[in-house]
């Protein structure tokens, strides 16, 4: 089987707060990720699917960058509804995207890979249970 691997950047601002935390304990437990406007991240996506076919690539192509944009230059706490009580972590993130590309694209999505800088992301495949986060090596 040949899949097809698109790949996206985006750039979000967003910060680590749990209100029913002190700002004691947001400061303890997010660091220098706890503050009052957040920071950024240029990410990368990379997605990959299966049982595609060519004539409905670029279809493909315009569906993945639909889900995408909403997320390009905003600040994810204030936009996304998911993270208004919800940490955007990279893996938040990541499930996240997952949640709307099989939503919205109807062909099988094998794998989604997203990077915060250009040594750690996260990554979901179908038989897992969970988004793991790790340092991965360089693309």
């Amino acid at each position: 089987m040949i899949s097809w691997i698109l790949e996206a950047r985006f750039c979000s601002a967003h910060f680590y707060q749990q209100s029913q935390w002190t700002e004691e304990k947001n400061r303890i437990e997010f660091g220098r990720c706890y503050t009052d406007y957040g920071h950024g991240h240029n990410y990368r996506l990379l997605a990959e699917w299966g049982n595609v076919p060519d004539s409905r690539l670029s279809k493909l192509r315009e569906q993945f960058d639909e889900v995408v944009k909403q997320l390009d230059h905003e600040h994810l706490n204030f936009v996304i509804p998911e993270f208004k009580d919800t940490v955007p972590t990279t893996e938040n993130i990541c499930e996240y995207l997952r949640n709307q590309i099989q939503e919205k694209i109807p062909y099988p999505l094998l794998r989604l890979e997203l990077f915060e800088d250009h040594d750690i992301g996260a990554l979901w495949e179908p038989d897992s249970k969970t988004i793991s986060t790790h340092p991965l090596p360089l693309p």
